[in-house]
């Protein structure tokens, strides 16, 4: 019976790892080009700007949703026999992301000076932080439709919804490069999360599900409290990823230059361009799939079923990004970015830790383990911080790669002794 169902579970992996690749691919394409042509218009310098500001607009915007997202994925999976639940989450957690939305923007609108300032060392692009402030809504409504398709397990619709987004958002960040260059880069950061909004709705607003989200506010205090414990999970881990990034891009740009903090950014982009093949396929299956299953034995299997699955791939891919590097770095970017080469080997080293550590940090959200989530985020957050400056400091820019290695060696590590653990205990 185990082996039955653990079979059934590696094809439907398999086929919706499928259908997230063609998702994957789309979003590929469009990355490739988006960041051919931003780098070449705006250059290092430019990049790492952009990246500071994504990085903001990822801790600001997820203050917004209230930081319920994978808890509106994982209940909606957990009560896919009970439909009364699943409205009344819906329910709930549009009334969540309503209240944060309103007090998020309202205080990005007011501090957008000082928030300018801190982002960009200027208050040259004011203008935009209260655009994002007033859009901050659009936002958090994509991101609540987003939760609740994959709850839903819907994947055909959610890999469309992915295509389609990711094309909306190409053809929007390509003129806003070319014809406003640095500003129009900055813009598209913001004014896309409109335009994804209306490619979203346009696939589910006749869903039956979707006029839940509008309903009046109507509060259950089991779900919420349900809820409550993801958005400390949510909260801590899309405050401290970006932040970390921001205090690192900092370090470099404070210690070596704005260039070289470009150059660190541009590392950055290819390792989350073809990291999105399976961390996408992750998130589409891996999170609903774990929520649902109750035996210690199936769950366990689970895992090392998908290990197996992606973890041959994923080094086979880092081996390929590095033996060619130089080639991705000429059709990629530019001339201005050789520097980046040898950030390379230790950048593919700490992607594959990272991936691996995350195939069981998912169980933290599928379980809700909360305790162990935030005391290993937090700490390893931390620690990133640390190497990567250590790195910079006494090997240059090649450090920050060094560190951010060490420290998912490290995470890895520790994953698999809490996995080891947890088992036990079960």
């Amino acid at each position: 019976m185990v082996r039955t169902v653990i079979r059934a579970s590696k094809t439907e992996f398999v086929k919706v790892s499928a259908w997230s690749a063609v998702a994957t691919f789309f979003k590929m394409i469009s990355s490739f080009i988006s960041i051919k042509v931003v780098s070449n218009i705006i250059g290092p310098a430019g990049i790492a700007l952009v990246g500071q500001f994504m990085n903001s607009i990822t801790m600001i915007s997820t203050l917004g949703t209230g930081g319920i997202g994978q808890g509106v994925t994982k209940y909606i999976a957990e009560y896919y026999d009970k439909p009364d639940q699943q409205r009344l989450v819906i329910r709930n957690a549009a009334s969540i992301s309503f209240l944060c939305t309103i007090l998020v923007s309202l205080l990005v609108i007011v501090f957008a000076h000082p928030l300018g300032n801190y982002i960009f060392k200027t208050n040259n692009y004011n203008s935009i932080i209260v655009l994002f402030g007033i859009s901050t809504g659009l936002y958090s409504l994509n991101t609540l439709i987003i939760n609740i398709v994959n709850g839903y397990k819907a994947f055909l619709k959610y890999v469309i919804i992915n295509i389609a987004t990711s094309l909306a958002g190409l053809t929007i960040s390509v003129i806003l490069v070319i014809y406003l260059g640095l500003y129009g880069a900055l813009l598209n950061c913001v004014i896309s999360q409109s335009v994804i909004l209306l490619v979203t709705i346009s696939f589910v607003f006749r869903e039956p599900w979707f006029k839940e989200i509008f309903k009046r506010i109507r509060i259950d205090k089991k779900i919420v409290n349900n809820l409550g414990g993801f958005t400390l999970m949510v909260l801590t881990s899309s405050l401290l990823a970006p932040y970390s990034q921001i205090t690192v891009r900092k370090y470099i740009t404070e210690h070596l230059s704005l260039n070289q903090a470009g150059l660190w950014e541009a590392m950055n982009r290819i390792s989350n361009m073809y990291l999105m093949v399976i961390t996408t396929s992750i998130s589409t299956f891996y999170l609903p799939r774990l929520s649902e299953i109750k035996s210690t034995v199936l769950l366990k299997n689970e895992i090392l079923k998908t290990a197996k699955i992606v973890l041959p791939i994923l080094a086979f891919t880092c081996l390929g990004i590095f033996l060619f590097r130089d080639l991705i770095i000429r059709v990629l970017f530019s001339k201005d970015f050789y520097g980046m080469r040898n950030l390379f080997a230790a950048q593919m080293v700490g992607d594959f830790f990272k991936i691996s550590s995350w195939l069981i940090a998912y169980l933290f959200w599928a379980k809700a383990l909360v305790k162990q989530f935030l005391i290993t985020e937090i700490l390893f957050n931390l620690l990133f911080i640390f190497f990567a400056s250590s790195g910079v400091r006494y090997f240059g820019l090649e450090g920050s790669a060094y560190g951010y290695a060490l420290n998912y060696i490290i995470y890895f590590a520790v994953m698999v002794l809490i996995f080891a653990r947890l088992m036990k205990k079960n």
